[in-house]
């Protein structure tokens, strides 16, 4: 509505003749095709009440606020807004790769990860690792190959990308390859949890029991994991020290799931008898119906006959 039609005439022409004398205000960027690719989450709308970003400098002084107070979603709101004034900044690309990374957005964080490092003349490894390791998340597994080994050539101190070389050489279970991988990367990152859980799994894959059992519990010693444990209750139904394997997964899991994995390494030794006594247990244990165990009861019996 124009308000000044209601004013009187001479009022109108003194605010005319001030309105004339300020100096234009300043509108926000529009945003662009970058921005506007980037953003996910709560509608726009809801940072309704913040002041418009004026300049990629204020945007990114305010969104690094933000993250520091843990309001991610914000941040990722006001780093979309720099990209409105600086759409091929790498660092604002890389900032809300993590974020997205972070808020669990992954496919919005690949795509912020490819768009910095195609903002950059020169290949940056540390966004390349970051990039390569979601393509390995997502099962991605030779864009990830690529882009890893791109990684190790380019900084052969990235022991993440070790690591992940040697997961994706077990998935084509290439093993003395992961182990090459993983060893690199423990010498890089001796005491690595993650990395000796890996190394400890590819050595059960390929039949080295010992050797996986060591690195398993060393792995437990540096930082208690689900996954090692898991692993190392996997070791020991392999080597038929089934008591000792239902300890373990009963460390990781409840009663019923305990019984159940340690009869599923008991099946796959051809212990069917005593696969069909845990997964008679397991059914026992569980106060519902439990689907996974009857079935691989019904299968113990018919292979025990």
């Amino acid at each position: 509505m124009n308000y000044l039609k209601w004013l009187p005439l001479v009022g109108c022409m003194v605010l005319v003749t001030a309105c004339a004398s300020a100096p234009p205000k300043k509108e926000a960027a529009q945003p662009s095709a970058a921005a506007s690719e980037l953003y996910a989450g709560q509608p726009a709308i809801v940072h309704g009440t913040e002041f418009p970003v004026m300049s990629a400098e204020d945007g990114t002084q305010r969104a690094d606020i933000a993250w520091r107070e843990g309001r991610l979603e914000l941040a990722v709101y006001l780093y979309v807004q720099v990209l409105q004034f600086a759409p091929n900044d790498a660092p604002t690309l890389r900032k809300l790769g993590s974020l997205h990374e972070k808020l669990g957005n992954l496919p919005l964080a690949r795509r912020a990860f490819e768009m910095a490092l195609n903002a950059t003349p020169m290949p940056d490894a540390a966004t390349m690792e970051r990039l390569g390791l979601l393509y390995l998340q997502n099962g991605d597994d030779e864009q990830a190959r690529t882009l890893l080994l791109r990684v190790t050539l380019l900084d052969e101190k990235r022991w993440r990308s070790f690591d992940a070389l040697g997961v994706l050489a077990d998935r084509r279970k290439e093993y003395f390859v992961a182990l090459g991988n993983y060893d690199a990367a423990l010498r890089l990152q001796p005491r690595s949890a993650s990395v000796l859980n890996n190394r400890g799994y590819s050595k059960f894959l390929h039949g080295d029991l010992k050797g996986a059992e060591e690195d398993l519990r060393a792995a437990l010693s540096i930082e208690p994991s689900t996954l090692a444990r898991v692993n190392l209750g996997k070791v020991q139904a392999k080597e038929r020290r089934y008591g000792d394997a239902f300890r373990t997964f009963m460390e990781a899991y409840d009663a019923p799931h305990a019984y159940n994995a340690v009869g599923e390494g008991a099946m796959e030794n051809g212990d069917n008898r005593v696969a069909q006594t845990y997964f008679e247990n397991a059914s026992t244990a569980s106060p519902s119906y439990f689907e996974e165990a009857e079935k691989n009861l019904v299968l113990a019996r018919e292979f025990a006959r």
